[in-house]
């Protein structure tokens, strides 16, 4: 009985003593060469449009402006990222997204006075039967980034890379509208499909701090220029931001959550010109302006890590 109680307070302080050792093996600095993050990204997206144009047939000139936001909607996709740790300081990372949306928009149809439309302005004849129109569209938007990054500064805590990759974008668009007709306009059906696949070299940044061994926490940082490559033909840059917390679970599974964050802007010049019906006395009009887009989606990221 006396020789029990010490040597159960011996196996307890092994144990004891083991514990501190069995979690410092789960470590965020281990030399691991592969890590694969698995998650699902809540984006929420939004395409916005802005154009400006200035009018003027040589004497008188007239500027004009509007924008207008096309809210797409919040929806689960898939995010991949895989890392591949070439020696301490460098690493191949791959990042992908894949984000899909589909909307339906829906006209019942009415009888519309053209003398009611505008307040200013009276316009002569009677109502005209507008046909009910039932639109949908559908919008696939992948992006695959292949980089390469340097650690510039390495040390157990706090790691800062720069890196160059190849962003690829592949957008495919398909839009169908049905109106029902009227007695003066026959049913109609119209369907549109469009695709492309662009690339262009771009640069990026990457913060990582890990405060404990079980713990990290990662900043990313990307930036292209549109006109570095033949990513598109119009005037633009593309931005993502990442802020991700990590925490290691055993020694070849994390679990992490965070927001991600990354936008597409467009613009391209367009020019105009037409005659003014000859009893205005107005001339030919020029116009010149400016037309503007702008892809914004961010949202948040949850998922599980891989190393191995």
């Amino acid at each position: 009985m006396t020789l029990r109680r010490p040597l159960a307070a011996v196996l307890g302080a092994s144990f004891a003593l083991t514990l501190p050792f069995a979690a410092s093996a789960q470590d965020f600095n281990d030399d691991t060469r592969f890590e694969l993050r698995l998650s699902g990204f809540q984006s929420d997206s939004s395409i916005r449009f802005a154009g400006t144009g200035t009018a003027t047939n040589g004497e008188d000139t007239e500027n004009a402006e509007g924008a207008g936001t096309l809210d797409i909607g919040k929806r689960w996709r898939p995010r991949g990222e895989l890392a591949f740790r070439l020696t301490p300081r460098q690493t191949l990372r791959l990042n992908h997204y894949d984000l899909r949306r589909d909307r339906g928009w829906r006209f019942e149809g009415d009888w519309i006075d053209p003398g009611s439309i505008f307040d200013e302005v009276t316009l002569p004849g009677d109502p005209v039967e507008v046909p009910s129109v039932d639109f949908d569209g559908k919008v696939s938007f992948r992006l695959t980034t292949l980089s390469y990054d340097f650690a510039v500064v390495d040390t157990p805590t706090i790691e800062w890379a720069v890196g160059i990759g190849l962003t690829q974008a592949s957008l495919k668009a398909r839009a169908s509208g049905s109106s029902s007709g009227t007695t003066e306009l026959d049913p109609r059906f119209e369907q549109l499909e469009w695709s492309r696949t662009r690339t262009a070299p771009g640069l990026g940044t990457r913060l990582t701090w890990t405060p404990a061994p079980r713990w990290r926490m990662e900043l990313q940082g990307q930036y292209l220029d549109t006109r570095w490559g033949d990513f598109t033909e119009e005037r633009g840059h593309y931005e993502r931001g990442a802020l991700m917390a990590e925490y290691l679970v055993t020694d070849n599974i994390a679990v992490h959550v965070g927001y991600d964050w990354f936008r597409l802007k467009l613009a391209n010049d367009y020019t105009a010109s037409f005659d003014a019906p000859g009893e205005t006395d107005i001339g030919t009009i020029d116009i010149a302006g400016v037309l503007s887009g702008q892809l914004k989606v961010h949202g948040p990221v949850a998922g599980v890590t891989f190393r191995f």
